[in-house]
């Protein structure tokens, strides 16, 4: 069957103890990859992962690599998966959404279930690398601070540090083991930019942002402030803040940016 993306496979799995059939994408960027990719929210960050990928690898930016998608079989589109998400990427329940506080059975499922299947499709491969925004933003800076981290570097955009709390901000981080971490936000994620980014939304529509303050860039920078104080000494930093790029738009950037970081002017095995 022919796909709007050449070099490109689907494959759902169930995992029985979340109880949900999981949609993987899989995409070739190049021969016998060398590192893989892992991209939450795949049902709308997948496409765009692949393409980014492709372009950078013209002037040789990027290695070859495996771009994973981690989606729903039951949904067409991000909008489609707003529960989902919220059970599966947020490290704690909340009341204000049931359901939530899975991200742990999430990393079981990477771990028994997406990684070794990446593994099998591409057996070249070396490195893992994993991106997520907003909440897989946060999915991203839980994998980085647990004992038992899935994934070698990690590229997190725009984490929604505001979950429960701010949580995150007030808890004593744990001492880092060593990798990479880029962590990236659009300048217009404070809360007068989260503003004007909806202000064209009706009242009352699920995406526009309630009365309460927040500002997500002041958030990240807390956090990235305590992460180096943290572990500094053992963790490959780096922190970029995209000036005029609001939460939807800062997601591709992020992207770009955070394997620029990881791989440009490396050496090429």
């Amino acid at each position: 069957m022919l796909t709007p993306l050449g070099a490109t496979e689907v494959e759902d799995v169930v995992d029985d103890s979340i109880g949900e059939r999981f949609r993987l994408f899989f995409g070739w960027c190049g021969e016998a990859p060398l590192e893989l990719l892992v991209v939450s929210d795949g049902n709308g960050f997948f496409g765009a992962a692949v393409d980014l990928v492709r372009l950078l690898q013209l002037p040789a930016v990027v290695p070859s690599m495996l771009v994973v998608g981690v989606g729903y079989a039951s949904a067409s589109t991000v909008a489609d998966t707003v529960s989902a998400r919220q059970r599966d990427l947020t490290p704690s329940p909340v009341a204000q959404f049931p359901g939530s506080g899975g991200a742990n059975a999430f990393r079981r499922f990477l771990r028994s279930t997406v990684l070794p299947r990446s593994r099998v499709v591409a057996p070249t491969l070396q490195h893992a690398t994993y991106f997520g925004h907003s909440l897989g933003g946060l999915f991203g800076v839980h994998d980085l601070l647990a004992p038992d981290r899935l994934f070698d570097r990690h590229i997190i955009s725009s984490p929604s540090l505001w979950w429960d709390n701010h949580a995150l901000l007030h808890d004593e981080l744990p001492e880092v083991a060593t990798g990479d971490a880029f962590f990236c936000i659009g300048g217009d994620e404070t809360d007068e930019g989260r503003r004007r980014e909806g202000a064209v939304l009706p009242d009352g529509h699920a995406f526009k942002p309630p009365s309460t303050y927040l500002d997500m860039v002041d958030d990240l920078q807390r956090f990235f402030a305590l992460l180096r104080a943290r572990g500094a000494k053992r963790l490959r930093l780096a922190s970029l803040v995209l000036p005029d790029e609001y939460h939807v738009t800062a997601a591709p950037v992020a992207l770009t940016r955070g394997l620029r970081w990881l791989f440009e002017g490396q050496e090429r095995e």
